[in-house]
C-alpha cells in the first residue's frame, strides 16, 4: 500500500487483468473481437493499426465495457478537448497526483505559467539555451554504434528541462534521477504500471512536488516537469527514427536544415505526444447525442488510423499560450519540444554525415498514450563499405 495516496497492488492488477480479459474476449468472454479501447490501453500491441481503425468505426462516442466513454471521431474529439467541463485525469488507479484540479487546469494563468516555461521568450534567450545545449550534447556522442535514448535523448532533455525550471545546480543530478523514474506518469493516466514501477514513479513525483515548493506556480513547474519533459522526449526520439530510417530525409536535412521543422512538424500530426487523453466530467456534457455525466470518463483518442483525420494536432495549434488545458495539454508544453527536435536534428546532421538504424527501435510496453522509446541504437558516421 502507498500510504499517501491509498493505492494497491491489488487495484493495479484487477484493472490491468480486465484489461486483457475484455481485449480480447466478447461477452459473457467468449472468444471475438474483444473491445478496442481495451486493447489500445493495456498496452501490449506493437502495432495498434487495426485497433485504431475499430475505436474509430464504433462511432464518434461510444461506452467501453471498462466503463468509461471513448470518442475516436476527429469532430467530437475537437468539441471534448476544448469543453470546459471536462479536463484531465486518471482513468486507472492513481498514484502520487501531479496533474492539477479541474477549476485550475480550466484556469488561463495556469496554462500561461506552463506555456512561459516551455516557450521561448521574444528575446530569443530560450532559444539560443537550447540550442546550444543540443549542439553540446550531440558533440559529446561517438561515431559509429550509440544508443540514441539513454546516450542522446534522456541526458539532453532533463539537462534543457533543469535549465527551463531553474533548477539549482546541486539539485541537477536529483532532479534527472526524477525525471527517469516519473517517466511512466503520464501512460499510468490510463494503464495500471507494475507495482515496482509504480513505487518509483510515486517516490520521484513526491521529489519534484518538494522541488519545486514555494514557487509561486509550483503546479505548473511540476506539470512541466512530467508532461513536458516525456513529451519534448518522444517528439525528439520519434524524430531521431524518421530520420534513421529514411536515408533520403537525413541527405535532405544536410543539404537543408530548415527542413528539420517539417520533420518535426509531420512527427507531430501522425505521432502525437499524446495518442489519447483522458478526461473526467465536472458537469454533465452532452456530445454525439449521448450525455457524459458528471463524475464519468472519456478518453479522446487522438492518434489517427491510416486514412483518417488527424484530429486537432495542426501545429499552429501548439502556439496558443493561453489555452487552457486539456486542449492545452500536452500543448503549452510543445514548444519546447519542437524547438529542442529541431536544434537536435540540425546539429546531429551538421556533424554527421550519415546515420543508419543498428536494428530496430524498441518502445516501452503498458505505455498507450506515449508509446515511448526504450531503445533507439544507431550507427552514426560514415556508411561502411564493406
Amino acid at each position: 500500500m502507498t500510504a499517501a495516496t491509498g493505492t494497491s497492488v491489488h487495484d493495479l492488477q484487477l484493472l490491468h487483468a480486465a484489461q486483457w480479459l475484455y481485449a480480447v474476449n466478447d461477452e459473457p468472454f467468449a472468444p471475438g473481437d474483444g473491445d478496442p479501447y481495451a486493447r489500445l490501453v493495456r498496452g501490449f500491441d506493437e502495432d495498434t493499426t487495426t485497433v485504431l481503425a475499430s475505436i474509430r468505426a464504433r462511432g464518434p462516442l461510444w461506452r467501453s465495457r471498462l466503463g468509461g466513454w471513448v470518442c475516436g471521431h476527429h469532430e467530437t474529439a475537437v468539441l471534448l478537448l476544448d469543453h470546459p467541463g471536462l479536463a484531465a485525469a486518471p482513468a486507472a488507479p492513481a498514484g502520487e497526483r501531479w496533474l492539477p484540479s479541474h477549476e485550475r487546469q480550466r484556469d488561463p494563468a495556469f496554462a500561461r505559467a506552463l506555456a512561459r516555461r516551455c516557450a521561448p521568450t521574444g528575446t530569443g534567450a530560450e532559444h539560443d539555451r537550447w540550442r546550444d545545449a543540443a549542439g553540446a550534447a550531440v558533440s559529446r556522442l561517438p561515431t559509429g554504434a550509440v544508443e540514441l535514448v539513454a546516450d542522446l535523448v534522456v541526458p539532453l532533455t532533463a539537462a534543457v528541462a533543469a535549465d527551463a525550471l531553474e533548477v539549482p545546480g546541486e539539485q541537477r543530478t536529483g532532479f534527472a534521477a526524477a525525471l527517469a523514474a516519473a517517466a511512466p506518469a503520464v501512460d499510468a493516466l490510463l494503464c495500471p504500471q507494475t507495482w515496482a514501477v509504480h513505487q518509483r514513479s510515486d517516490d520521484a513525483l513526491r521529489y519534484l512536488r518538494v522541488l519545486f515548493r514555494g514557487r509561486a506556480h509550483a503546479d505548473a513547474d511540476l506539470v512541466a516537469a512530467v508532461a513536458g519533459v516525456r513529451a519534448a522526449a518522444d517528439v525528439l526520439g520519434n524524430a531521431l527514427e524518421v530520420l534513421l530510417t529514411r536515408p533520403p530525409t537525413w541527405e535532405r536535412l544536410r543539404r537543408d536544415p530548415a527542413h528539420a521543422e517539417q520533420i518535426v512538424d509531420e512527427v507531430l500530426r501522425l505521432a502525437p505526444p499524446w495518442r489519447a487523453h483522458p478526461l473526467v466530467a465536472s458537469t454533465p456534457v452532452p456530445v454525439a447525442g449521448q450525455e457524459i455525466a458528471t463524475g464519468e470518463t472519456v478518453t479522446v483518442v487522438t492518434a489517427a488510423a491510416p486514412g483518417a483525420p488527424a484530429h486537432h494536432l495542426q501545429p499552429e495549434r501548439f502556439d496558443r499560450p493561453g489555452t487552457p488545458l486539456p486542449d492545452g495539454l500536452p500543448g503549452p508544453v510543445l514548444p519546447l519540444a519542437r524547438d529542442l527536435a529541431g536544434h537536435t536534428l540540425r546539429a546531429l546532421a551538421d556533424r554527421f554525415p550519415a546515420a543508419r538504424p543498428l536494428g530496430g527501435a524498441v518502445r516501452h510496453r503498458r505505455a498507450p498514450i506515449t508509446r515511448r522509446l526504450s531503445r533507439l541504437p544507431a550507427r552514426l558516421g560514415e556508411e561502411e563499405t564493406r
